[in-house]
């Protein structure tokens, strides 16, 4: 399909305006061939074969797609400055008397307190989240806060993954464990990890292997890595207020976050290459993890074990991706048959920087040791 005038200058392109026109100009069918040279010549100058990254690259489904990259930079921009909407709520509930702290566009206890206490006001769910609708409201109300609300407290947020801790769930990974006895007391006796922690990591990862992601790791990659330029992703920005100072910062954030992106698609594909891989057709997460144990490229070559002794490190085998997994506890933290609920609670917090995570993968071993629910700490792991 050909690309409509009026959208030339709405497309999220890393290249200049006058570039694209002379690709969309000068190539044939939908004039998104030769848009990956750049990053075709980077990865043949770094030693990958060209006979093999220009077929690879000329596949009419190899499109770019700037999602992944303006999820990444909007989550890191709000990070920092602060959610525009939220920014909107903060400070017409202020002008209403709902006190929610200063107006930085983060979601603060002082502004979750007010949230809640408009939300009681209101006759809402109180629960202190934003959401647009709840700005909505607030922006059309007139009426100021009443002092005479009785406000109820806040919940403690979750302490495990809800959706993994039921009873569907569970029963997959206790069945795991059951089907996967042998390879598990060989991973047990070779790292040291018990087969019920390792159940729990790939419970809360992949669903034991069910779900690898719905997208080319690849792809996924490969746009990051091209998107090296801030007008790659300005188009989402278009409603905040983006100061000299922050368009810098989201110039270098870019830039550097391409980098990233960069440095695993090359390992991405000397992962390919040597286990004998598509690199097309290796599913990912959204940002570009793979395996049965979720594994960032980079990883998988630091990090990866042949675990069925085949000759090849293939996470998309359970036997490579268990000892994969283990020998990555075992190079942050873990050793040997060790005990220590707290120390195996860091090993794994290194896998994976989430209190809930580790308090979820915890829970599930828990559960395939007691067979009963048994996760009622808080997020110290006490």
């Amino acid at each position: 399909m050909g690309i409509a005038k009026r959208d030339l200058f709405k497309l999220p392109r890393c290249f200049d305006v006058l570039l694209y026109l002379l690709i969309i100009l000068f190539m044939p069918g939908t004039g998104v061939a030769g848009q990956w040279d750049p990053l075709v010549n980077k990865l043949a100058a770094d030693g990958f074969s060209r006979s093999w990254l220009e077929p690879l690259f000329d596949r009419p489904e190899v499109r770019f797609d700037p999602s992944v990259m303006t999820e990444k930079m909007k989550t890191l921009y709000r990070t920092k400055f602060g959610n525009a909407s939220v920014r909107k709520l903060q400070q017409r509930l202020a002008y209403l008397g709902y006190k929610p702290g200063k107006a930085d566009g983060k979601k603060g206890s002082k502004t979750r307190r007010a949230i809640r206490w408009f939300q009681a006001a209101h006759g809402l769910t109180v629960d202190g989240k934003f959401t647009e609708k709840l700005l909505e409201i607030a922006l059309n109300e007139r009426k100021r806060a009443s002092k005479h609300i009785r406000i109820p407290p806040s919940k403690a947020g979750p302490l495990v993954y809800r959706t993994i801790m039921t009873e569907e769930r569970l029963a997959e990974a206790k069945q795991f464990l059951l089907a996967n006895r042998k390879t598990l007391l060989r991973l047990e006796r070779h790292y040291g990890i018990p087969g019920e922690i390792a159940v729990g990591i790939l419970t809360v990862e992949t669903r034991l292997g069910t779900y690898l992601g719905e997208k080319s790791a690849f792809l996924t990659l490969a746009s990051m890595a091209i998107c090296d330029d801030f007008k790659c992703v300005a188009g989402a920005f278009k409603d905040e207020q983006i100061t000299q100072r922050r368009r810098r910062w989201l110039n270098r954030r870019t830039a550097q976050k391409a980098q990233w992106a960069y440095g695993e698609l090359k390992a991405l594909l000397t992962y390919a290459r040597q286990s004998g891989q598509d690199p097309f057709s290796i599913p990912g997460s959204f940002y570009g993890a793979i395996g049965i144990a979720q594994f960032m490229p980079s990883q998988a070559l630091r990090h990866g074990v042949d675990g069925n002794g085949d000759g090849v490190v293939d996470l998309f085998v359970l036997d490579d991706a268990l000892f994969s997994m283990g020998n990555y506890l075992m190079a942050n933290g873990w050793r040997g048959s060790m005990r220590s609920r707290r120390k195996q609670r860091r090993a794994i917090y290194n896998y994976n920087h989430s209190r809930i995570y580790v308090n979820t993968v915890m829970a599930v071993s828990d559960y395939l040791e007691a067979g009963e629910k048994v996760f009622l700490w808080d997020e110290t792991g006490k």
